[in-house]
């Protein structure tokens, strides 16, 4: 009889021990944890034990997606599908409170400045550590450049393809030498430099009368013209005076002393005589034509004028 109460004792004292390991989770014992962890299934054949739940644990999601939490207050995480970012300049992008989405306007460090919106002078100015100057940036063809200096003598031999305009005196602080051309070629249109001539045959000319020699059209500018008339009497005719000059008005003689004088004398048939015009500086803000003219006395037959008038652009 007492062997039958002490086995009832000690299976009452067995499950007691067990109803206490299934108790509410607040009379677990504690003992041999850590934090963090939780009661963890060893399999069917040992009994359960404290252990980390590992990412491993957690169910699976569906592709290209990940466990977040994207609401805009705590909440627990969930599966959040992310959105295709494969292309070139694209990249994944988060919006706080909204979720993920596929920015597409980024810049690669492989492109170049294509890729970026419109950008000023003033802009690039910005992001440059070794400028020089101000202002906006200049290009080689037909560059108007604002108050330019030179700091220094001029290295080997610039070539300039087309013309180049100076709002301004150039100011250099050092000798500076511009070079010209080096072989037999002109200066192109509108370049300083620039040179225009009319050398026409010879025409009879009027007794006392201006008449127009030859003539050149002049784009705006800045520029040297000087001209030269060749009189020649025919049979039975004799000249007196002469006068000789460039104008910017037809068939009229400039005012004094831009004219030469010839005279007086008595030149009989079959003579010649020249002069040359003074040069002029004829400065231009449109399109002009220039005239040789000339004026004879003379009497008794035919006299007739020949010339040439040649302008160079100066600036």
């Amino acid at each position: 009889m007492r062997k039958i109460l002490i086995g009832l004792l000690a299976a009452t004292l067995s499950a007691l021990a067990i109803g206490a390991t299934t108790a509410p989770v607040t009379l677990l014992n504690p003992s041999g944890s850590t934090a963090g962890q939780a009661i963890v299934s060893t399999g069917p054949s040992t009994a359960p034990a404290w252990g980390n739940v590992t990412a491993t644990a957690l169910g699976p999601v569906a592709a290209n997606t990940a466990i977040a939490n994207v609401t805009g207050s705590s909440a627990a995480p969930a599966a959040a599908a992310l959105p295709s970012c494969s292309t070139g300049n694209s990249a994944l992008k988060y919006i706080s409170g909204t979720g993920f989405s596929c920015g597409t306007a980024f810049a690669l460090t492989s492109g170049n400045l294509s890729q970026f919106a419109s950008t000023t002078s003033a802009q690039l100015l910005g992001v440059l550590s070794d400028e020089t100057g101000s202002g906006a940036a200049v290009f080689g063809t037909s560059p108007t450049i604002a108050s330019p200096t030179l700091s220094g003598t001029v290295a080997g031999t610039p070539t300039f393809s087309g013309a180049i305009t100076f709002s301004s005196t150039i100011t250099p602080s050092q000798t500076a030498g511009i070079v010209g051309t080096t072989t037999n070629n002109s200066a192109n249109a509108g370049s300083v430099g620039e040179y225009i001539s009319s050398s026409p045959a010879g025409i009879s000319l009027t007794n006392a009368t201006a008449t127009n020699i030859t003539s050149i059209s002049l784009t705006a500018g800045d520029w040297d013209v000087v001209g030269n008339i060749y009189f020649s009497t025919g049979a039975g005719d004799t000249m007196a005076a002469g006068r000789i000059g460039i104008s910017t008005t037809s068939a009229t003689q400039p005012a004094i002393p831009l004219y030469s004088a010839l005279g007086l004398f008595s030149m009989g048939p079959s003579n010649e005589i020249s002069a040359i015009a003074p040069a002029q500086r004829i400065s231009l803000s449109a399109t002009t034509t220039v005239y040789l003219v000339a004026t004879a006395f003379h009497s008794g037959g035919t006299l007739t004028g020949q010339g040439i008038i040649r302008a160079r652009r100066v600036r």
